[in-house]
């Protein structure tokens, strides 16, 4: 009897171990990927449908053929070459030898595009490293309703991705060799992380844009970069949408507008002023910000409050002999609380003349309002069209913290 259990414990135990003997039945090795560090998406002309090599039509079939053609532009990492260092040795390359290679594909979708580039690769595109997704102003402004379909359906794609706006083609960044970097992508990820770190722009990646655009009381909004000269990227602003199509863009220090609204923190922008009855300028940089939105129901109208406090540091001035005082520094602040309260009031009412509410008042009124939003509002369509006539109140508080030090 004892036989017989210890045999049916020894198939038990067999059984339980036996499937995890299988988990590499399907392994690919790293060197057998094609790994897509980038992809840029730009419009191509209809001339330029000659180069698709239609690997996913059938026949003569006409679908699509209403649709324009967009170009894909990837980054390809190129095995043994990424640097894994300063220094020489094992995975670093030589300065002549490029660890990308960069390639271009046109189709009508995204898919179409990239499984017209699968054609031209001896190795399957592989998509878990994907770190920046560029689109061109153009498409944007066309809608990216494939974009977002074709990236959310992906399960290689993370949500960690950042997905930016380029002013002008994608494929230029694409193709950008800036010095500070070996890897152009690491470049562009670097830009946009640290000027997150730096309080330059919020913590906008794949998926918050995602949620953004899915909810029902708000807009999304993305990166907006334009390349200069020695391939240097800058961060111009924010591009944001209404549904799926980009309706406009912010200015720089609108992201602290931005920011401060949403209190997301810490502070990096800085304003220059003048110190009112005098010639001298000074800098005002911002270090904290802390806010609170509240709406109610009047006359059967949307009000909605926004309450800002921002601190900051006094960072320069232009007059070396101007004695800085708290009486000064008081009307300084009452000066930067005046044109920065415009500033807010002015960004807002941008965004309500496109129906956008980059700012989620909507979700703010379905949440405490939910009575009114279930009679009244109810569908994402009728909250754009009740945000552009929506009343909005800023009241802002600047306090300036730290005026610096200076040895005699």
């Amino acid at each position: 009897m004892n036989l017989w259990q210890n045999l049916i414990k020894q198939i038990l135990v067999f059984s339980l171990i036996a499937p995890l003997l299988t988990g590499c039945w399907d392994r690919l090795e790293i060197e057998d990927r094609a790994v897509v560090l980038a992809i840029g998406i730009d419009e191509a002309n209809p001339s330029e449908a000659k180069e698709s090599s239609n690997a996913t039509h059938l026949l003569n079939s006409s679908a699509g053929a209403n649709k324009d053609l967009i170009r894909i532009t990837v980054q390809i990492a190129v095995p043994g070459r990424i640097p894994l260092g300063t220094g020489g040795g094992p995975g670093s390359s030589s300065p002549n030898q490029k660890p990308i290679w960069v390639l271009t594909s046109v189709g009508k979708t995204i898919d179409d595009s990239l499984m017209n580039l699968q054609q031209q690769l001896a190795d399957r595109l592989f998509y878990g490293h994907l770190r920046v997704i560029v689109i061109s102003e153009a498409v944007a402004r066309k809608g990216i309703a494939n974009e977002n379909d074709f990236f959310r359906r992906q399960p290689q794609v993370r949500r960690t991705v950042w997905m930016v706006v380029s002013k002008g083609k994608a494929a230029d960044i694409m193709h950008a060799t800036p010095q500070l970097e070996r890897v152009p992508t690491l470049y562009l990820l670097a830009t946009l992380e640290h000027a997150r770190e730096m309080g330059k722009l919020p913590n906008i990646f794949l998926g918050v844009f995602f949620s953004a655009s899915s909810a029902k009381g708000q807009e999304g909004a993305l990166p907006l970069l334009e390349l200069k000269k020695e391939s240097n990227i800058e961060l111009a602003g924010m591009a944001y949408f209404k549904n799926d199509k980009m309706v406009g863009h912010t200015t720089a220090l609108q992201i602290g507008h931005y920011m401060a609204i949403k209190q997301i923190n810490p502070g990096g922008y800085s304003a220059l002023q003048k110190i009112p009855g005098t010639d001298t300028l000074v800098i005002f940089t911002t270090t904290h910000r802390r806010s609170r939105i509240s709406t109610k129901i009047k006359d059967g109208k949307v009000y909605a409050t926004v309450t800002c406090q921002i601190e900051g540091d006094f960072q320069e001035k232009s007059n070396e002999k101007f004695r800085v005082t708290k009486e000064n520094l008081a009307e300084l602040e009452k000066q930067i609380e005046k044109e920065a309260k415009q500033g807010f009031e002015k960004f807002i009412h941008q965004t309500q003349k496109e129906g956008s509410d980059i700012f989620g008042f909507g979700e703010y009124v379905r949440g405490t309002q939910s009575s009114y939003w279930n009679k009244q509002i109810m569908t994402k369509q009728e909250w754009q069209n009740q945000y552009k006539e929506m009343f909005v109140e800023v009241n802002l508080r600047v306090k300036i913290r730290r005026i610096g030090t200076k040895a005699k």
